[in-house]
């Protein structure tokens, strides 16, 4: 019951509400560590979830290391790419390419006809509608650089041993000296496969291999493009040689992703 004597009033206990106050800021400040704490083990929980989540959608993309070829290896494939055995055939494509006037890549006989260069579409377009109108392609760019002359040549014929790619006699004979690290032997790669697309019954395509010894991995896929050959894939293969290199990736350890992502043993 309240005190009502009013001579003796209740005294006022500092050294307990002070007691009390130390007591409520204990709890507030154990209450707020604690939530700090348990909001910071959330958030670390959190990150590690979405990275983790991060890891396992780059698994799953096709050519960024996914569950399909991660510690799977093309054991045929690998065991052609150190065997040795193309390199002279690679040779003798690069000394016939010497023989026939080739000093860089891309260098493309079109009947005979010397094309230097990565040209574009448009100009490898008036050389063929030329021959396909029976006329000589008389144009300036054929022109070589030093003597002035258009370059033509007579072109071994074709064997089974070649690649060959579009009409299988077509009026017209491509035939492409070219090294798969050359970024402008990739771009004409393009040219060449608008060609084909352009003039399916009158074009045939003949690739030969010119590695150039300064290209560090130019040799390497020449060489995996044989081995794809042997297990039917050369084109395959050769399309992504060149997908790799327009994209600035072409070396050792992507042409044997690139054997198991074409199906290879």
């Amino acid at each position: 019951m309240e005190n009502s004597n009013p001579e003796n009033p209740k005294k006022f206990n500092w050294q307990e509400e002070i007691s009390k106050i130390s007591k409520n800021k204990d709890f507030l400040f154990g209450l707020s560590t604690g939530i700090a704490l348990i909001s910071s083990v959330a958030l670390i929980i959190l990150v590690v979830f979405i990275m983790s989540g991060d890891r396992l959608a780059c698994m799953a993309q096709p050519g960024s290391g996914s569950s399909s070829t991660v510690g799977k290896t093309a054991k045929n494939f690998e065991q052609c790419l150190d065997s040795g055995k193309y390199d002279v055939q690679i040779d003798d494509e690069m000394m016939l390419g010497l023989e026939l006037g080739v000093q860089g890549t891309p260098a493309t006989f079109i009947n005979g006809y010397l094309v230097s260069g990565a040209l574009p579409y448009e100009m490898v377009e008036q050389v063929i509608e030329a021959l396909l109108a029976g006329q000589e392609p008389n144009f300036d760019f054929l022109m070589d650089y030093e003597t002035g002359e258009i370059i033509k040549v007579s072109m071994p014929p074709i064997t089974d041993q070649d690649h060959v790619m579009g009409a299988k006699k077509g009026k017209i004979t491509m035939v492409s000296f070219s090294d798969f690290e050359c970024p402008y032997c990739a771009r004409f790669k393009l040219t060449a496969d608008q060609i084909l697309e352009n003039y399916p019954n009158d074009v045939t395509l003949v690739f030969k291999h010119f590695p150039l010894s300064f290209h560090q991995y130019a040799l390497p896929a020449a060489v995996a493009s044989e081995c794809a050959a042997e297990q039917g894939k050369f084109k395959e293969m050769h399309d992504k040689l060149f997908e790799l290199t327009l994209n600035q990736k072409l070396n050792t350890e992507n042409i044997k992703k690139a054997a198991l992502e074409i199906g290879l043993k």
